[in-house]
């Protein structure tokens, strides 16, 4: 399955969708929805540990350093915290919400999908990292540190060398 973005009246929206065969060739089948694509620029420089230590995060499990990741992330891109409910991310006004206690994104009832750095971030490229298991049995370390990266890349996190080295010792097992 992979992202597939459409452009209507000017507009970008993702899907993801995965290849059917169909008699002698391949078509593409819309498996969800994602969201209206934002292009957001980066408008705040600050490290992971910086960020890490200005809002006292700890980061024990895979969970929580994506959860942190995902909020440095949209940090630096213009986001603040919501002033009544701390866990929560807005954008716009609140026209966008990040929440990374689920790992999502939305605006209202409908999900979002951010254009950030190389990637796409949204609910589901953000549960795909949470979901990512590498398995020594099949894998080569190489081929599975790739993998990991790439699922990064798509979600649009730049993450630091020191944080994706742990990420990839808890998730490589």
């Amino acid at each position: 399955m992979f992202i597939r973005i459409k452009k209507i009246k000017g507009l970008e929206y993702a899907y993801l969708v995965k290849s059917v065969w169909k008699e002698k060739s391949a078509r593409q089948k819309v498996v969800k929805y994602l969201g209206k694509i934002h292009h957001i620029q980066k408008t705040e420089t600050i490290t992971f540990q910086e960020f890490c230590e200005k809002e006292k995060k700890s980061s024990e499990t895979i969970k929580e350093i994506i959860q942190a990741l995902m909020e440095w992330t949209l940090y630096q891109h213009g986001f603040t915290k919501d002033p009544l409910i701390q866990t929560k991310w807005l954008l716009n006004r609140g026209k966008i919400v990040g929440d990374p206690e689920k790992l999502e994104l939305n605006a209202g009832t409908k999900g979002v999908t951010l254009k950030i750095n190389e990637g796409y971030m949204n609910s589901f490229t953000l549960k795909e990292l949470e979901n990512m298991q590498l398995n020594k049995k099949t894998e080569e370390q190489r081929q599975a540190a790739t993998t990991l990266a790439k699922a990064f890349v798509a979600a649009g996190i730049e993450v630091p060398q020191d944080v994706f080295i742990e990420v990839f010792q808890k998730v490589y097992q």
